[in-house]
């Protein structure tokens, strides 16, 4: 009996290293896939809703030109409005994607430094960032938001969503086939 639960505990624990060692080595795998859009910039479309939100008219523009060993900042242009940049930071075996919002003179908006850590759902392709508790502390009905970042097979397409509620709210697509 005593082997048997030696036996069953040794499995179990096997068994959640390897999915942690998956894990790990996806969202390292996700990282480096990203890294390797640095140096380059692209053009993007909102393709959710039908009917881009205020604010999300113009150009998009994401421009992977700030990159480092674990870390990636991509200014996110929509038209003339220059005040988004999302920052992706590799830390031990997990990723924090945060949204930096800044006035034309450098300064903070308000309503910035929100996202999140991966949560483990994710491979090499796309990765999933629940709002973390910084994030929900800022404002109510944050708790709801879930951005994801994704690559196509192909690495022609990174996406951009956010769900709200588990239902997609928002998503661009930007092609990785022409670079600006």
């Amino acid at each position: 009996m005593k082997t048997r639960f030696q036996f069953s505990f040794l499995l179990s624990l096997f068994l959640s290293l390897l999915v942690h060692h998956s894990a790990t080595t996806d969202t390292h795998k996700f990282f480096e896939n990203l890294k390797e859009l640095c140096d380059h910039s692209y053009y993007g479309e909102v393709v959710y809703p039908p009917t881009p939100p205020d604010g999300f008219e113009g150009q998009l523009k994401a421009h992977f030109n700030d990159c480092g060993d674990d870390y990636i900042n991509i200014p996110f242009h929509v038209g003339e409005d220059k005040s988004r940049t999302w920052k992706l930071t590799l830390s031990h075996n997990s990723i924090l994607f945060k949204h930096d919002h800044r006035y034309p003179d450098g300064t903070p908006e308000e309503l910035t430094n929100y996202g999140g850590w991966n949560d483990g759902r994710g491979s090499e392709l796309i990765q999933f960032f629940p709002a973390d508790s910084e994030t929900i502390a800022m404002r109510d009905g944050l708790e709801s938001h879930i951005w994801v970042m994704e690559l196509s097979e192909d690495h022609s397409t990174f996406s951009y969503s956010l769900y709200l509620y588990n239902d997609l709210y928002f998503r661009a697509d930007f092609d990785l086939t022409d670079p600006i």
